[in-house]
Order: C-alpha cells, then structure tokens, then sequence
C-alpha cells in the first residue's frame, strides 16, 4: 500500500488529465483551507492539500445526499505539520474498492501518458521527415 503522498499526486494527476471520474467540489477548502481541493468519486471524498512541510491527504466518505461524512483516512500520529504519519483511521468494506480505484488511476495515468507520448513521436518523426526534405531538396540545389 502506497502512503498519502503517492495517493496525493495520483489524485492530481488524474484531475489534470481528466481521468478516473474525479469531480471537483468545495469540500476541501470548506474543511481544510488554504490549498485544499477536493475531489468526489462516488460516495468516495479525496482532499488534498499542502503545508510548508509537503502534502496533506484525506479520504470521507459521503453518503448520497451529501449531508453525512465519514473521515477514513488522514492522519494517524505524530505532529500534524511536523512528523504526522498518514493512514487508514477506520477500516471497512470500502477498503478494498479505494485501493483498487488508486491502482485503476495509475494504469490509466500510465495508458494516458503514453499515448501523448506516441503522438508527440509521431509528430515529431513527421517534422524530421519534412526537414529532411527540405534538406535534401537545398543541398541538390548547391552540388
């Protein structure tokens, strides 16, 4: 199991590209301020923020009206701030399905990047084979 700053940049990530069907509310700046955002899947709250020290982290759940939360995941001990260690506050049946929600995130992540990869190579294979062209259409030009 990875720690809440992996689960962290996973959220991140995945917001940015659009992925893992993560919609933004203001719950996070609501309960946790400053940087906070907060991302819903489901029934499933993830908080992320950040203080001078690094990263914060948080799961709720949060039943279907939207009234009732549930922290299941945030700090555990030591100096919030300072040394605070992040891990699982209450233990249940969603366990399981938000773990396989972070590893589904980071393989389509990963499917995600690569193919911008594979079209910025094809692109850029592209922009060779013009320049190529142009190179050798000058260079006949000078024999």
């Amino acid at each position: 199991m990875k720690g809440a700053t992996e689960y962290y940049r996973l959220i991140k990530k995945a917001s940015d590209r659009k992925l893992g069907d993560l919609e933004k509310t203001k719950f996070g700046y609501v309960h946790h301020g400053g940087d906070a955002e907060c991302y819903r899947n489901g029934n499933i709250l993830y908080v992320t923020a950040s203080h001078a020290r690094g990263e914060t982290f948080f799961i709720y759940l949060i039943d279907d009206d939207g009234k009732d939360l549930f922290k299941v995941y945030g700090i555990i001990g030591g100096n919030p701030g300072w040394t605070e260690t992040y891990g699982w506050l209450h233990k249940g049946t969603w366990v399981t399905p938000i773990l396989q929600y972070f590893r589904n995130i980071e393989r389509e992540i990963v499917e995600h990047d690569e193919k911008i990869e594979q079209k910025r190579r094809a692109k850029e294979r592209e922009q060779n084979k013009a320049i190529g062209e142009q190179v050798n259409k000058f260079n006949a030009m000078f024999r």
